[in-house]
């Protein structure tokens, strides 16, 4: 019983440890880097649009840290970031050839329906 319950508490710990490791590898600027990466990729940005769409990536990462370091509940959290996504889609209209922009769009409903993350 004794081992039982040892074992009980270590698993515990181990599981504890590695949620707390992993909340930790969050990097909000890493994850800003990965989209910029992805989109130059998917996409074929050229160096200018990248240069012009990173605050843009950026500011949306920070309202979103923002709202979770709020506590915000997460269909609040969701309903403000439509709101922002919606703002942002314009700025992505004058930076995105109309290629870009459809291909974008369908990236984005790939990723909505549970789709591949790079």
């Amino acid at each position: 019983m004794k081992k039982l319950i040892a074992l009980c508490a270590m698993m515990a710990m181990f599981l504890g440890l590695s949620t707390k490791a992993t909340a930790q590898d969050f990097d909000p600027k890493a994850m800003v880097q990965r989209q910029l990466d992805r989109y130059s990729t998917e996409l074929k940005l050229t160096a200018d649009q990248v240069k012009k769409l990173e605050p843009i990536i950026s500011s949306r990462m920070q309202k979103m840290m923002e709202f979770r370091q709020a506590g915000m509940e997460r269909e609040q959290m969701m309903a403000e970031m439509k709101k922002i996504n919606d703002g942002q889609m314009e700025s992505l209209k004058g930076i995105f050839t109309p290629e870009q922009l459809e291909k974008y769009l369908a990236l984005q409903s790939q990723m909505r329906q549970g789709g591949p993350r790079n």
